[in-house]
């Protein structure tokens, strides 16, 4: 991306607090220079667009309207770290989901029993 199109599109500053969080964390002042964070806001913001883009072209080469999990994985195939934390991060998921599923069908078990 150019600069000329970073300045024109909308900054929307999601990720600011957790980028000064962050600066502060790994040993910058507590106040951070403005300028550094929406420096590194919009770097991270392009990483996520071209992320999103390579990941959608995955899916497009594939004949697929919709973007998978398996596409991200592809897109970060070389970065074992980030596909070493998509696994987890998925595998977490299934236990949570899964986790909610039985306190869901063991409340209604016995909300159940109690209306008899």
């Amino acid at each position: 991306m150019s600069v000329e199109s970073n300045r024109k599109r909308r900054h929307l500053n999601l990720f600011t607090n957790d980028i000064r969080a962050l600066m502060f964390a790994y040993g910058g002042a507590q106040d951070t220079d403005p300028e550094s964070v929406s420096i590194l806001e919009d770097i991270l913001e392009e990483y996520i667009i071209d992320l999103c883009h390579e990941a959608a072209r995955m899916a497009r080469s594939s004949n697929r309207n919709k973007v998978k999990v398996e596409d991200f994985k592809f897109a970060l195939r070389n970065d074992y770290r980030k596909l070493g934390r998509i696994d987890e991060l998925h595998r977490l998921s299934k236990l949570i989901r899964d986790a909610r599923k039985t306190f869901d069908d063991s409340e209604g078990k016995s909300m159940s029993k109690m209306a008899e």
